[in-house]
């Protein structure tokens, strides 16, 4: 991530503590959930504050990033992916990542934790134990080896980012963001801390988990001495003085040294993996007295300013003009120094003052780190800061993407000396060639033909509903350039024909013409059934499938239309009296029934006869006596 996330007066960091300022955002909310309070930490990437995740009732540390980066949309996009990546690690020794995303700017939500870094320990004057030691570096080793297995190199192992909880417990912090900060893939060598940087990623070489475990094993021996070899005035400086060098490994570190040679080897392949060297120091450990607790240094009770070149990343950060950083604060007890001591350190300093000069001025010859499909912009800052003269060039390639670096020249591994130039050709994308027209119509295969005569490839092909276009013919292609680059995979919508239409509801009733009407206008196909009962004739009495199914254009529909009452026979009713006759023929559907002699007389006989088959209108009389 970037360096310097956490001040060591906090959650950790490069920067020192800060306060607000006018142009404060503290008591703002971030994303609609987090409102920031006290800064906790500032850095060469953005601000970190103490913050309250109000959704869940918790503190958090917010890393809010510097407006440039966030208005840079790769970086947003790779922020956001090596974000993802980190939040995937669930190790008790790596810090939790909560929550990312760009309100304005670019945030980072993480667990907060109040001891404090390694590097606000060394700050306040404190040296830790061989066992101590022992103890904060096999933590380490397995968040590393947590992380390596799943393919992430945080490449920004340093004493600020390996934290503490109340609880002792250590956390590696800013894991894996150091790329998304410099702008570079994954597994390229050029992210990072200058005085944590492994000889390889010194040179911008590819590195993996061996680098990190280069960089553990400077900050084991700074953890017991105080103080960290390979620092010189400058970032460049600081780079070459460990070329091909072995970490130094002081006596003070006692029956740790060895294993701390071996992870401090100049060449990678001499290192053990992060697992390996936890397993190294874990044999060590019978032998060692038990650490006593580390005294945390807490929030608020030291702000911890950047070391010399400790905040400039191997990726240029700092402009190489730019004056040097304020000097290292003295580590230990304060001592008053007499008289004779003082000379000499005067006369030491004048030594090592002139030494620095003639370093700094003579003409060194080094070789080119290989930068060949890096990011055009972080290689020309890497060459700048190194003491090269840049000049930049643009072409386009086929398989390239813009902004990619194509060529070096003279090529990465080179001698060549401070001063002279470096000519690097970036790209402008692959050569762009025109969309051809007359897509839209075709068939699948015939698009994919025309596509790949004007050097363009088949994208994605999804269908879609269309009332003109044939099914399998070609109904849109998205988006509206008029060109692309070379190789471009372009993306097609096929027809699957008009959309499935839905049975109407409120057929029913209606007269049979003005249900066929209204079906063929949808492209359904009525199917007209004649039914008995006693609606009027030509009246629709019901539709299936029922209103409301959906249906293919085409589909038939069956429309039931009255064709009025059934004939049915007239019921023997002689010898009942002239109340129960009429009750049976109304029940039978007869409603003309005329009655002649007495009303409460008994049928005689009846007219027309029983078993006669007539229709709910036909007069029935009845003869009573």
């Amino acid at each position: 991530m970037m360096d310097g996330q956490w001040s060591g007066g906090g959650t950790g960091g490069e920067g020192g503590s800060g306060g607000p300022t006018s142009s404060s955002p503290i008591g703002q909310l971030v994303d609609g959930r987090y409102r920031l309070s006290d800064v906790i930490g500032t850095g060469g990437s953005g601000t970190v504050y103490l913050a309250e995740d109000i959704s869940l009732g918790r503190r958090v540390a917010v890393k809010v990033l510097h407006t440039a980066a966030s208005r840079d949309p790769a970086f947003v996009r790779q922020f956001r992916a090596e974000a993802q990546a980190v939040a995937s690690l669930n190790s008790p020794h790596v810090v939790d990542v909560y929550d990312w995303g760009v309100d304005g700017q670019a945030f980072l939500v993480t667990e907060y934790l109040g001891g404090g870094s390694l590097r606000s320990i060394l700050a306040s004057g404190r040296t830790l134990s061989p066992s101590q030691v022992l103890v904060l570096a096999l933590d380490a080793c397995r968040g590393l080896d947590h992380a390596h297995s799943r393919g992430l190199v945080p490449r920004d192992v340093k004493p600020a980012n390996l934290l503490f909880g109340d609880d002792g417990r250590l956390r590696i912090a800013d894991f894996g963001l150091a790329a998304a900060m410099a702008g570079e893939q994954p597994g390229s060598g050029h992210a990072g801390t200058a005085r944590y940087a492994s000889p390889e990623q010194a040179r911008g070489k590819v590195v993996d988990g061996r680098s990190d475990v280069y960089a553990l094993a400077l900050c084991m021996v700074e953890a017991v001495t105080g103080h960290l070899p390979f620092v010189e005035s400058t970032v460049a400086g600081t780079l070459r003085a460990r070329e091909g060098r072995d970490v130094p490994v002081p006596d003070v570190l006692g029956p740790l040294a060895p294993v701390v040679a071996r992870a401090g080897a100049a060449h990678p392949d001499k290192r053990p993996t992060a697992a390996e060297f936890g397993r190294m120091l874990l044999s060590m450990a019978e032998g060692m007295p038990r650490p006593e607790p580390l005294q945390l240094v807490g929030p608020g009770e030291i702000g911890a300013s950047p070391l010399a070149g400790e905040a400039a990343s191997v990726t240029p950060s700092v402009s190489p003009d730019a004056a040097p950083a304020p000097p290292q604060r003295p580590v230990g007890p304060r001592r008053r120094w007499p008289a004779a001591v003082l000379t000499v350190a005067l006369v030491v300093g004048a030594v090592v003052g002139g030494t620095v000069l003639w370093e700094n001025t003579r003409d060194v010859t080094r070789r080119l780190p290989s930068l060949v499909g890096s990011s055009g912009e972080s290689a020309g800052t890497l060459l700048t800061q190194l003491g090269w003269v840049v000049e930049e060039r643009f072409d386009r390639q086929d398989g390239s993407v813009q902004g990619e670096l194509l060529e070096m020249i003279p090529a990465g591994g080179t001698p060549l000396a401070e001063g002279e130039n470096v000519v690097i050709v970036i790209s402008l994308g692959a050569d762009r060639v025109a969309v051809p027209t007359g897509l839209v119509g075709v068939t699948a295969s015939e698009a994919a033909r025309l596509l790949d005569e004007a050097g363009l490839t088949t994208g994605e092909v999804t269908r879609g509903f269309s009332e003109e276009t044939l099914p399998g013919l070609v109904i849109e292609v998205p988006g509206d350039a008029s060109s692309l680059p070379l190789g471009t995979a372009v993306d097609l919508v096929l027809s699957e024909g008009p959309a499935p239409r839905s049975v109407p509801t409120g057929l029913t009733g209606m007269q049979a013409a003005d249900v066929q009407a209204s079906l063929l206008a949808l492209k359904l196909v009525p199917v007209l059934v004649d039914t008995p009962g006693l609606s009027e004739v030509g009246t629709v009495v019901g539709v299936s499938p029922e209103p409301g199914t959906p249906l293919a254009v085409g589909g038939e529909i069956q429309v039931l239309v009255s064709s009025g009452p059934e004939p049915r026979p007239v019921p023997a009713v002689e010898g009942l009296s002239v109340v129960a006759a009429d009750a049976r023929l109304q029940a039978a559907g007869f409603r003309q029934v005329d009655v002649v002699g007495p009303a409460d007389g008994r049928v005689t006989s009846q007219d027309p006869a029983s078993g006669y088959l007539g229709l709910p209108q036909t007069r029935v009389t009845l003869i009573s006596e």
